[in-house]
Order: C-alpha cells, then sequence, then structure tokens
C-alpha cells in the first residue's frame, strides 16, 4: 500500500506515516487472540432485513478509531472478510439477549494507537461487571485492549486513561470495560468484597529526572550541592509537586 500527498507533505508507507520529517508507527489495526462466536445476521444487511438469525463467524482484529465505538474484523464461515463490527453484533449463545452497546463498552476508543495484551494473571479468570443499571453478570476474561499517543489515552484523572477489559458474559454477550466497573475472582487469593471499596481515581502521574539530580562527579557523587528528594509528582491538569509551598496533602481542606 503506497499513496502520496506531497502538497500536505504527508506520505503513508505500509504501516508507516510520515508527517514533515516524522516518522510514526500507526496501529489504526491490531491482531487479537482470534474467537469463534455468532454474528448478529441484521449486520450483513445494513440492520434491514434477517432480525434473530445469526452467522458463525472467526473475530481476528480489532480497529481503534478515536471518538468510535472498538470495530472488530470478522471471516464468516463462507469466506467473507466483514469489516469493523461493533462490540454488540457478536454473541457465544443464539440464546444471548439484545443489549445496548453503550452497556456493553462505557468508553469510546481513545486514540487510534491501540495494543491487545493477554495478561497471565488475569488469563480465565471468572469476573464480574457491573452493567449501567447497577447489575451485574458473570464472565470470563479474553483480553485487554489499552491506548497510547493521545493525552486522553494518557492523563491520569476522571478524564483520562482507561483500558478494555474483553470479557465474555455468561449471558452470551461480551462487554469491554475498565478497571472500575469489573470484579475479579481468584479462590486462592481474593477475598471478593460484598459492598465496592471507596477507592478514589488517581490524578497523579510520576517522574523520577529532575534537574538536581545533575552532577559533576562521575558517579553522581554530590560535588557541592546540596541533595533534594528526586521525585516528583505530576497532577492532571497540570504540574505540582508535593512539597511545593503553600500545598496541603490531598484530602485536606
Amino acid at each position: 500500500m503506497r499513496f502520496f500527498f506531497y502538497s500536505r507533505k504527508f506520505v503513508l508507507l505500509s504501516h508507516y506515516v510520515c508527517l514533515e520529517g516524522r516518522k510514526l508507527l500507526t496501529t489504526l489495526n491490531a491482531n487479537i487472540p482470534r474467537f469463534y462466536c455468532f454474528l448478529r445476521k441484521e449486520f450483513l444487511y445494513d440492520g434491514l432485513a434477517h432480525q434473530g438469525e445469526f452467522v458463525n463467524v472467526c473475530v481476528f482484529a480489532v480497529a481503534s478509531i478515536k471518538g468510535r465505538a472498538l470495530a472488530f474484523h470478522v471471516l464468516t464461515d463462507n469466506g467473507a472478510v466483514i469489516w469493523r463490527l461493533p462490540l454488540h453484533a457478536f454473541a457465544h449463545k443464539v440464546s444471548a439477549p439484545t443489549v445496548p452497546l453503550d452497556w456493553l463498552q462505557f468508553w469510546d476508543c481513545f486514540s487510534y494507537d491501540v495494543t491487545c495484551t493477554v495478561f497471565d494473571r488475569l488469563q480465565e479468570s471468572r469476573a464480574r461487571v457491573q452493567m449501567k443499571d447497577g447489575s451485574w453478570e458473570g464472565g470470563q476474561y479474553m483480553f485487554t485492549l489499552d491506548w497510547y499517543g493521545h493525552e486522553d489515552a494518557e492523563e491520569a484523572g476522571d478524564g483520562g486513561h482507561k483500558c478494555a477489559h474483553v470479557i465474555a458474559l455468561d449471558n452470551g454477550v461480551f462487554a469491554a470495560q475498565p478497571n472500575n466497573r469489573i470484579q475479579w475472582f481468584c479462590p486462592a487469593f481474593v477475598t471478593p468484597f460484598s459492598e465496592k471499596p471507596d477507592y478514589l481515581t488517581n490524578t497523579r502521574v510520576w517522574k523520577v529526572e529532575r534537574e538536581t539530580e545533575t552532577s559533576r562527579g562521575f558517579f553522581y557523587d554530590p560535588v557541592g550541592e546540596v541533595s533534594r528528594p528526586a521525585q516528583v509528582a505530576l497532577y492532571a491538569k497540570g504540574i505540582r509537586s508535593d512539597d511545593e509551598p503553600g500545598s496541603k496533602p490531598r484530602g485536606t481542606r
């Protein structure tokens, strides 16, 4: 795939985007652990026909378009590849209920750059997901999608980064949910909570490099310099150090 738009200083060569001399790796599409399930047939007819019917498919990849729902690519059992289908198009039971997309996926994609990981510690774990009406649905972990390359994907705080754990729910549908809407189970380690903990969303990121770490000493032995703590906490929507004059510990007024 090669096409050029010289007037905009834009060149796309295969998977690489060159924009005004910079080369960036794009990940609009990502492989996922393939799985077999049913596709609601009306999604092959623009929602105009075949409601209540199903087609066997293999789901093999995902596309992430910023500001839109996750979009999955499938291979049908008659040899067609269908691109960019939403999560509520799929079921692993023909008896699965029809669930609105915004109940299954809570957030739109945060970036065009997406990664897929099967975390060893969570692999095949049981979990339950809190739906929009407050009810809980049990299910099994499949894989995790996470984003990078945009401030919406990397900033801390309520408006910051979220991942999407893809879970096959027991009722027959699939969900892609963030950490704060899932309870995980592990009989050897986890004592499940009966009431949700009152944890707060973290608003900070951390850095360990600061100007005072520069030294004339080869092994960073101080040479006429006053030692200071090296950790700086960066807060969402600005930079603030915990030892900043006049600052108060979080949680105080």
